[in-house]
């Protein structure tokens, strides 16, 4: 119960992220990327922003599909921005 207590006081000291900042991090926290703080910020904002919980299920959709069809493949260049551009929306 005190680890909750803490964790919850912890959050509310972080800077709280905005969407455009919670975007930018999706595809990192797919693929596992994100840890400690950036982690539980961005959990902490999903957790309050249902735009953003579309946004990830979209993306979460995005990153599977581009995964079976180009499994050993890299990405055109430009892919990330684009996909980025239209997440933001």
């Amino acid at each position: 119960m005190r680890q909750a207590a803490r964790l919850s006081e912890d959050l509310e000291t972080m800077n709280p992220l905005t969407c455009e900042q919670a975007v930018q991090q999706f595809f990192a926290y797919l693929d596992r990327a994100l840890s400690g703080e950036p982690l539980e910020a961005l959990e902490a904002h999903l957790e309050a922003c249902l735009d953003c919980c579309d946004k990830l299920r979209f993306s979460r959709h995005l990153d599977a599909f581009v995964k079976a069809r180009l499994p050993e493949s890299r990405l055109p260049t430009d892919l990330d921005a684009k996909i980025r551009r239209v997440l933001r929306g």
